[in-house]
């Protein structure tokens, strides 16, 4: 570039020399070319070397997905056309027989649908009032203290839903039992683990207790990215602390919801250890997720390939349902 720049400085100097100025019309663009092609080339250069460093990062990762997920997934797929029982060694090719029973005949598969799809809204809408609440309590306190609510709000997201099933468990038949012998607590004598509707609503308040302090953590990721010229902005205009929630702080902070509430939604679908802890599916299969559901019919029933069907149905109706959150929450962002 530097050989271009003297190149045309001699050009302005000589400028009335026509023999030289009709030299360098021939060489002037033999320098460009070389420069383009010096440069495509160094470029090229660089994305192979980026493209290779990506691959060494990415390699230990895919090593694991594809074994795990990728080729289970299109062996379900295939499954799905099969009739087995998981111990012979023959399988009847029997098309979209599967498919047909699921749509026809399974009604307990659409009931384990439609708890799933209850629970997941009041799980979805909860957890994620709670987590924006902690996340607007938390930021508010001073920088030095905010790590120890940080660590207790996040600590039941931490362990394992076995292990908060019988925990809780625990705590609904014996811990509010006596509860509810004190004045005013008397509601908390109910039949939790006994009845559908409060086994219902047991579910929702462990699961949403456990998710919020995730989604807790990504909204105060979202709150602490918010410029502080826009805030200032905002108090100068006067609104009340509702105002400024509703119509300042509520659509900058649009992406964390809307990865928390696809966080939540896919987590609250499949889930399966939390629920086959606390309520076992009971009472009268009242509580039976689409999870627990696919689990039993292909190892409880020996019935692989209709499992099979049954895991791909719920797939492409949870991507359905997880494409169209995402498409709508994205369209309320707002960039600044």
């Amino acid at each position: 570039m530097s050989i271009i720049l003297l190149h045309v400085k001699i050009i302005h100097l000589i400028g009335k020399n026509t023999r030289f100025q009709s030299i360098s019309s021939q060489l002037y663009p033999l320098y460009m070319d070389k420069d383009r092609t010096s440069a495509t080339s160094r470029f090229g250069t660089r994305r192979k070397e980026s493209l290779a460093n990506e691959t060494i990062f990415l390699l230990p990762m895919l090593l694991c997905f594809i074994p795990v997920i990728i080729i289970p997934f299109f062996y379900a797929i295939y499954m799905s056309f099969m009739r087995w029982n998981g111990i012979s060694s023959e399988k009847v090719f029997i098309g979209f027989l599967n498919y047909i029973n699921i749509f026809t005949d399974d009604p307990g598969f659409w009931q384990a649908i439609w708890f799933s799809i209850r629970q997941t809204v009041a799980i979805t809408i909860i957890s994620n009032i709670m987590g924006l609440g902690f996340a607007l309590l938390v930021s508010s306190l001073p920088k030095k203290i905010q790590g120890l609510p940080r660590t207790l709000l996040l600590l039941p997201n931490i362990m394992g839903g076995v292990i908060m099933g019988f925990i809780w468990r625990f705590i609904f038949q014996k811990v509010f039992l006596a509860l509810s012998k004190l004045p005013l607590l008397g509601f908390l004598g109910v039949s939790w683990l006994g009845e559908p509707g409060p086994a219902f609503w047991a579910i929702v308040i462990v699961s949403a207790w456990q998710y919020s302090g995730y989604t807790m953590i990504i909204y105060i990721a979202g709150l602490t990215g918010i410029s502080s010229d826009i805030r200032e902005a905002a108090i100068l205009d006067g609104p009340s602390k509702a105002r400024e929630f509703f119509s300042v702080t509520l659509p900058l902070i649009m992406p964390s919801v809307t990865i928390c509430l696809f966080w939540v939604m896919v987590k609250t679908f499949t889930m399966y250890d939390l629920v086959s802890s606390l309520t076992v599916g009971g009472p009268f299969n009242s509580t039976t997720t689409a999870s627990m559901q696919l689990y039993e019919e292909a190892f409880s029933r020996n019935n692989y390939g209709l499992g099979s069907a049954k895991a791909i149905v719920f797939f492409v109706f949870i991507l359905i349902l997880a494409l169209l959150q995402v498409r709508f929450t994205r369209s309320k962002e707002v960039e600044y």
